[in-house]
């Protein structure tokens, strides 16, 4: 389907899917931009830029999924409304032939306690807009049986879900410890936010956000993590710059060792900031 607004066309695409989950909870999975790293295994990170009440604006760095491959790096702006269960979307700028993309997710309770998820996108193209059309096909019906089977099994976004997290203060400005991580990350050619690299043969992405975060993501997690990120936040204080490091990470049935690995990771990326 297809209009014409402002004399550019404006195609449209729609999925939908069942879930047996509560409206309400599959809702807060989806808006919780924050979890998307859990709940879409392809998201790299994710940053909210700025927040006013239901409205916010959020920057994503994803692995696209499929034959495309490749980084995808995007911001959103959005507006959550818990009580109708919706969420409403318009991506800012362009990526690769979309020029303009944008759309509404929502989340209709089912009289059996489950809900019906539906979501409609409109997009203007430069590109082919059947083949335009077919890739965000391809990718809604992805993120709907990703979203389906993660609110179906709610423990791989909780009980799952390993962290660890510890700080350091080290001497000098913010400036000084992020150019040591960047020379001890993957190499990064040009300034782009992310980038791929590998680390001891395991691939990896590198994100760079502004002077304060540095985020590396594996590819192929550290057996036997199902999911490993690491994180690196920036801060100067007096007497130097506090370095948090965080890791998240999936555990499935080895919680223990994976949290055990979280914690020796945490301690090896404090180290990388404070090498000399």
């Amino acid at each position: 389907m297809s209009t014409t607004v402002a004399s550019s066309p404006v195609h449209r695409t729609r999925a939908e899917v069942g879930i047996d989950a509560p409206a309400a909870a599959v809702h807060r999975a989806l808006t919780d931009v924050g979890g998307w790293p859990v709940l879409y295994p392809w998201i790299a990170h994710t940053e909210v830029l700025s927040r006013q009440g239901p409205h916010d604006e959020v920057k994503f760095w994803a692995v696209r999924p499929g034959p495309e491959g490749g980084l995808r790096v995007w911001t959103s702006r959005r507006t959550v409304d818990p009580v109708a269960l919706r969420m409403e979307f318009e991506q800012q700028g362009s990526v690769g032939p979309i020029r303009q993309l944008g759309g509404t997710w929502d989340f209709l309770p089912r009289p059996d306690g489950g809900c019906r998820v539906v979501s409609g996108h409109w997009f203007t193209t430069d590109a082919d807009p059947a083949e335009t059309a077919g890739e965000l096909d391809r990718h809604g019906a992805l993120q709907m049986r990703t979203l389906k089977d993660r609110t179906e099994h709610p423990e791989t976004l909780t009980d799952d879900v390993v962290r660890a997290q510890d700080s350091v203060l080290l001497p000098g400005p913010a400036a000084a410890v992020r150019a040591r991580l960047l020379d001890a990350l993957p190499r990064r050619d040009g300034t782009d936010s992310a980038w791929f690299g590998t680390v001891e043969g395991t691939p990896t992405v590198q994100i760079a956000h502004e002077e304060h975060t540095l985020v590396q993501k594996f590819l192929t997690p550290p057996e036997p993590a199902q999911l490993y990120r690491l994180r690196w936040r920036l801060a100067e204080e007096p007497g130097g710059t506090r370095v948090t490091a965080d890791v998240l990470a999936v555990a499935g049935d080895h919680r223990d060792r994976v949290r055990a690995l979280a914690g020796a990771g945490v301690r090896a990326a404090l180290a990388l900031a404070g090498q000399r």
